[in-house]
C-alpha cells in the first residue's frame, strides 16, 4: 500500500464520473486505460485486482487505480453494490510510501491506494454535485467539471492528512472561514476553554446562592441559604464540544427512525431544553433543527438519483405522513419535492 503525491500548478484534468449500480452476479470487466480512476463504495463490497493486487473496497472506502496498469473484478459480486467512479489524469504524480512524512502543504494532493474514509458523507454530497455538473456541462472539458474535480480529491487529501485524528476521534469537527480543518487539537482547546466558563458559571451561581437577599417571614430581609441548609445548586453537567459531537453522530446514524428531543436528551441524560441550549450553543442549530437537516438533505439525494415515490421517501427518511414531509421539504428547501426533482437532470448510471 502507499499514497499518491502531486503538487497542483492549476486543476486536474477531468474526464468522467459515474455512479454504478448493480445486484449480484456482476463482475468488473478487464481494462488498462491511461487516466487514474478514483472508487469510493457505498454500499457493498467491490473485489478488484490491480496489477498484482488484489482490494476488497468495502463501503465507506476509496481506492485510487493508476494508469496504464491492469484492472479487473477478483471475483463476481455476491450481494448488492453501489460505488462512484471518476476518472482523471495528474500532472507529475508520484508514489510515496505509506509510512513515508507527508507534506503538510494544501497545494500537494495525496491520495492513497486504499483507505477507509473517516468522514464518507462528506465525498458522498460532492461526487453527487459533480456528477449533476458532468450531466450539465459534460461530456466536453471544461473548467468546472476540473475545478470541481479538483475540490473533490482535496476533501480525499485532506481526510488522509487527518487520519491520525480521525483514527481517536472519528469525526472531524468542522471546517474554519478559511476552509483549514478543525481537528482534535483544536477540539481540546475548546473543551478547555468551554470548562472553563462552565465553572465560572456554576461559581457564580453557588456565590448567588449565598448572597441574594429574600423576604424573611415578617417582610425582613436577610441571606439565601447557603448549601447547608439545603439550598440546591446545579451539578456539574458534561458539556462542551465532545459531548456534542457524539450527539451529533448518533443523530446522523439514528435520523431517519422515530427519533425526537425528548428522546435523544433521554439517551444521553440531558433535559430537553438543557441539550437544546447546549447543541445549538457548540453547532448554532437546534437538536429537532438538526434532526430535519439530516432527513432533508437525505430526501433531497434520494430525489435526484432514484425513481421512488415522494411517499416513499418520505418513509424512508423518517416521515410517516407524506403530506407533513412535502410542507416541511418545501419550508426547507423553497421548491415541493416534485419541483426539485424535476430540477435535477437525469443522473449517470451504470446499472447490470
Amino acid at each position: 500500500m502507499g499514497i499518491t503525491m502531486c503538487r497542483l500548478e492549476g486543476p486536474v484534468d477531468f474526464y468522467s464520473v459515474g455512479q454504478f449500480v448493480s445486484g449480484p452476479g456482476w463482475r468488473h470487466m478487464r481494462r488498462t486505460i491511461d487516466t487514474f480512476e478514483l472508487m469510493f463504495v457505498r454500499r457493498g463490497v467491490l473485489p478488484m485486482r490491480v496489477g498484482e493486487r488484489t482490494l476488497h473496497i468495502e463501503a465507506g472506502q476509496i481506492a485510487l487505480l493508476p494508469p496504464n496498469v491492469e484492472h479487473a473484478g477478483a471475483d463476481i459480486i455476491t450481494s448488492d453494490v453501489d460505488f462512484y467512479w471518476m476518472h482523471f489524469k495528474l500532472p507529475d504524480a508520484r508514489a510515496l510510501p505509506d509510512a513515508a512524512n507527508l507534506p503538510q502543504d494544501d497545494h500537494c494532493l495525496l491520495l492513497p491506494d486504499e483507505r477507509t474514509l473517516p468522514d464518507p458523507d462528506r465525498l458522498v454530497v460532492m461526487c453527487g454535485q459533480l456528477i449533476d455538473i458532468y450531466a450539465r456541462f459534460g461530456p466536453y472539458s471544461n473548467a468546472y467539471c476540473d475545478y470541481f474535480a479538483t475540490g473533490l480529491l482535496l476533501e480525499a487529501s485532506a481526510q488522509e492528512r487527518l487520519k491520525a485524528d480521525f483514527a481517536t476521534h472519528r469525526t472531524l469537527a468542522g471546517y474554519r472561514g478559511d476552509g483549514k480543518p478543525i481537528t482534535s487539537m483544536d477540539r481540546a482547546r475548546q473543551e478547555r476553554k468551554q470548562a472553563q466558563l462552565d465553572n465560572g458559571f456554576r461559581a457564580g451561581l453557588a456565590k448567588s446562592a449565598h448572597i441574594t437577599k429574600v423576604d424573611g417571614p415578617n417582610g425582613t430581609h436577610g441571606a439565601a441559604a447557603g448549601p447547608d441548609s439545603g439550598a440546591s445548586v446545579p451539578s456539574p453537567v458534561p458539556s462542551g464540544l465532545a459531548p456534542m459531537l457524539a450527539i451529533r453522530s448518533w443523530i446522523m446514524a439514528n435520523a431517519f427512525d422515530d427519533i425526537t428531543v425528548a428522546k435523544v436528551a433521554a439517551r444521553f441524560h440531558y433535559s430537553p431544553s438543557y441539550l437544546t441550549a447546549m447543541y445549538r450553543r457548540v453547532f448554532g442549530v437546534g437538536v429537532a433543527e438538526q434532526i430535519i437537516e439530516y432527513r432533508i438533505d437525505r430526501a433531497r439525494e434520494l430525489l435526484s438519483s432514484t425513481a421512488s415515490s415522494v411517499a416513499d421517501i418520505a418513509r424512508e427518511v423518517g416521515y410517516a405522513d407524506p403530506k407533513y414531509f412535502m410542507r416541511v421539504f418545501k419550508r426547507r428547501t423553497g421548491l415541493p419535492p416534485g419541483q426539485y426533482r424535476d430540477a435535477f437532470p437525469a443522473r449517470l448510471y451504470n446499472t447490470v
